[in-house]
């Protein structure tokens, strides 16, 4: 029952939500400059996703809230531009993570302890056709814009790549960073981009008393866009940080380091990607002490390859079928090995509607992994 009712309020959810848009952005005011109107200044578009998700993995016994329904990553973003002169402008974003099950009080349908909501970026700064962007705050780090954004195009994904397997993506730099100084700025066919990480709080570890803190760190990446369909990325982070016991104040210094490299290729209605990625002091181990909490080296690969059928017809607009993988491997500071493989098929519909399903075979160290069945509905306005 509580699993039907799951499904019944996500689906009234989506259909509220239909009217208002379709797969775009929704412009509420249009930048069109005009002397003494300050507000004709402005471009402000919302937009968002809502995720309703199924996930059962076998031979798993903890996480039956995925079982019964959850929220899988719903979001609203808001972006604003307002044009000060020449061809400079001042732009700010803003992205929300809702959690609705948590947020409804739907026992049995979230973690224990998950927050209603989550800033996932909110960042402003400059931008200039010809200087480029610099903005300052929580926003997607260089390493994945350039790399991990490349494989991030399926559910069941980011296992393998720094983002995933780091000790917080929002900490170390590989993810959604924060507060963080970033720039981009494009040469001919060449997206360069650099930024600095300034020092950050103690993030709690859960169930013991280490705490981990970023001292400073920095990152560069290039995007070559090679034709109009292939893009190749690469890009290094740095991250100065500590981890600290609590109980008894042992402490020590880590320089976390990840390089990787990813190239994305879109002929036709093809859509194919790789990419691979080394983790030095980047991935934790097994070990719950300051000493070695970190393994010293670590790897990993993604690949993607889909195929989209436009339908046009029906209420459906294509339908995608795809096969992907990944496999991360730790060279030392844990006997650990994890390989994925599996296929999807992804269905877009009318009014922004999607519907995605994934199987997953899983091989690992880890006896208590299982093979994924997942199903995802989804709504993109």
């Amino acid at each position: 029952m509580k699993m039907r009712a799951f499904t019944l309020s996500a689906v009234a959810a989506l259909l509220v939500a239909a009217p208002l848009a379709s797969q775009a952005e929704i412009t509420l005011l249009k930048q069109d400059p005009q002397a003494g109107d300050p507000l004709s200044r402005l471009d402000f578009k919302v937009g968002g996703s809502i995720r309703p998700q199924f996930q059962h993995q076998a031979g798993v016994s903890d996480q039956s809230y995925k079982r019964n329904g959850y929220d899988g990553g719903s979001r609203f973003r808001f972006s604003a531009d307002y044009y000060l002169f020449d061809d400079i402008s001042w732009v700010s974003y803003y992205e929300l993570g809702v959690n609705f099950p948590a947020w409804w009080g739907w026992d049995h349908h979230y973690a224990d302890g998950q927050n209603n909501t989550t800033r996932r970026q909110l960042y402003t700064g400059l931008k200039s056709k010809t200087w480029g962007q610099l903005t300052f705050g929580q926003q997607n780090s260089v390493y994945y814009d350039v790399v991990g954004a490349k494989t991030d195009i399926w559910d069941y994904d980011m296992l393998a790549q720094a983002p995933g397997n780091g000790i917080n993506g929002d900490y170390d730099g590989s993810y959604r960073s924060r507060k963080m100084l970033k720039y981009k700025n494009t040469f001919g066919d060449v997206d360069v981009y650099a930024s600095y990480l300034f020092a950050d709080n103690e993030l709690l570890q859960k169930n013991n008393s280490l705490r981990y803190k970023r001292k400073s760190g920095g990152s560069l990446g290039i995007d070559y866009h090679i034709t109009k369909d292939l893009t190749w990325g690469t890009a290094w982070n740095y991250t100065r940080a500590t981890m600290r016991n609590a109980a008894n104040g042992d402490d020590k210094d880590y320089n976390q380091n990840i390089y990787g490299t990813a190239l994305s290729w879109k002929p036709d209605n093809w859509t194919l990607s790789a990419g691979a990625g080394w983790y030095q002091n980047f991935s934790p181990t097994t070990v719950k002490n300051v000493n070695n909490y970190f393994a010293d080296d670590a790897w990993g690969v993604e690949y993607f390859a889909g195929y989209k059928f436009a339908i046009d017809q029906y209420a459906v607009k294509s339908i995608q079928p795809y096969f992907m993988g990944d496999r991360l491997e730790f060279v030392n500071g844990r006997n650990y090995k994890r390989i994925d493989n599996g296929v999807g098929i992804s269905t877009k519909l009318d009014y922004g509607f999607q519907i995605d399903y994934e199987y997953v075979i899983t091989s690992s160290t880890d006896k208590s992994l299982g093979n994924m069945n997942l199903v995802r509905l989804r709504y993109d306005f």
